[in-house]
């Protein structure tokens, strides 16, 4: 069933994707995660002439890192919010921007809130030292002994197992892209797809991205500038797409097959976007234009794009336009093959899939790159003045979400 509360997307901005957006000169950084997510949310209030005391809720989703418990409360402080708003900060799991998504569309369909901020943000990680617990009784017992003798007897007793960090959940698991390369070697093996293919798609993908930047097809960029003088403009292009970087495999598997290579799979980049989310309430209030409505995300292991088609009537032929969350070249080459898409043209051309470049392009910083297909795919149905558009984001894990952007300026057309 259709919610009756409709949610719309006013706004939107996005730093550049970079491996190492934050460093600057000198090895230090200049940005840190609060910095990203100040710079673009503070360019959304000022598009929009609005305050931030307007807002009901500010919302970050980055995934955990230290002390980033009370992120969103830092940021909607910076931004000098209400002092009675309660802020929210979602940090576990690969799916933190989409599940911040999920709750920021709760949040506007079944409360009094109708003007809400959500920013995913993603910097690389630093990895703090840390002692195993039997190290670090060594070292004060070290420290405490007296005496050549007593210190020799003590580096006797000194093992191995001291060296043993700690097991914990996180550290057991592997890292997402790590797993994004096991799932596409299984994808491009289930589905015979060929190193060749895969490596053409890629190519596609950065050639959409490179005419997308020459003719100033990426909105809302907000550039970063640097102590040095540098400046950040525009997505580095992180996959190096020459012939031979695109041949060279990588192994995984058991037994290992050498199917797909590096280039083949998303690569994890640092980047922030915030979006501006609202209820026709706050659009007559405060006198907004939106870019597109916006539909409650639909979650599944294998049917989340059929759920969202059966929630609102719609077949995948009456889709204009859609931004798929890459993972992978296999990914993408195996839809045509797969039974609930292969009468769909779409996805035997990929005439109308991520035509601005995908995260095989530009990198993925994560929860950022969740918000940022959706701000993209708004100005692709605007700019063709076309109006229905799908956002498909996968996982790691095989869960994937869908969502539907309407483009309202055309719905009377």
């Amino acid at each position: 069933m259709i919610q009756s509360q409709m949610i719309y997307l006013v706004d939107g901005a996005r730093t550049p994707f970079n491996r190492q957006i934050k460093q600057a000169s000198a090895k230090k950084y200049a940005y840190s995660k609060l910095d990203l997510g100040l710079i673009t949310s503070r360019a959304v209030l000022l598009k929009q002439a609005l305050s931030a005391t307007h807002l009901d809720d500010v919302i970050v989703a980055s995934q955990a890192s230290n002390n980033n418990n009370d992120f969103a409360q830092q940021l909607s402080q910076r931004l000098q919010c209400h002092p009675d708003l309660r802020s929210h900060t979602f940090t576990v799991g690969e799916n933190c921007g989409l599940q911040a998504l999920e709750y920021a569309y709760q949040q506007l369909t079944l409360t009094p809130k109708s003007l809400i901020l959500i920013s995913g943000i993603e910097t690389s990680k630093i990895p703090s030292i840390s002692f195993n617990p039997e190290l670090s009784q060594w070292i004060s017992d070290w420290k405490n002994s007296q005496g050549l003798n007593k210190k020799l007897k003590l580096l006797n007793t000194l093992h191995t197992r001291h060296f043993r960090k700690k097991s914990s959940n996180t550290q057991e698991k592997k890292h997402y892209y790590s797993l994004h390369k096991e799932l596409a070697e299984k994808t491009a093996n289930y589905y015979s797809l060929s190193t060749e293919a895969m490596a053409e798609y890629v190519k596609l993908s950065q050639r959409r991205l490179k005419y997308a930047q020459r003719n100033k097809l990426i909105k809302n960029i907000v550039p970063l500038f640097y102590p040095d003088g540098a400046s950040l403009h525009r997505d580095e292009d992180i996959i190096n797409a020459d012939p031979e970087s695109l041949k060279q495999t990588i192994i995984t598997g058991n037994p290992p097959t050498g199917i797909i290579s590096n280039a083949s799979v998303t690569q994890s980049t640092e980047g922030a976007c915030t979006l501006l989310l609202a209820t026709q309430e706050a659009l007559d209030k405060h006198n907004l234009t939106p870019l597109a409505q916006l539909s409650a995300p639909s979650w599944s292991s294998d049917n989340a794009i059929e759920i969202l088609f059966n929630t609102h009537n719609l077949s995948a032929n009456e889709i204009d336009y859609w931004e798929w969350d890459e993972i992978s070249a296999a990914e993408i080459l195996s839809l045509e093959k797969k039974p609930e898409f292969k009468e769909v043209e779409a996805f035997q051309s990929l005439d109308t899939v991520n035509i601005d470049g995908g995260s095989l392009a530009l990198g993925s910083p994560n929860s950022a790159n969740k918000l940022r297909c959706i701000l993209q795919l708004a100005h692709i149905l605007q700019r063709t003045q076309t109006h229905n558009g799908i956002c498909h984001f996968g996982s790691a894990t095989d869960q994937s979400s869908a969502l539907l952007l309407q483009n309202i300026q055309e719905r009377g057309k």
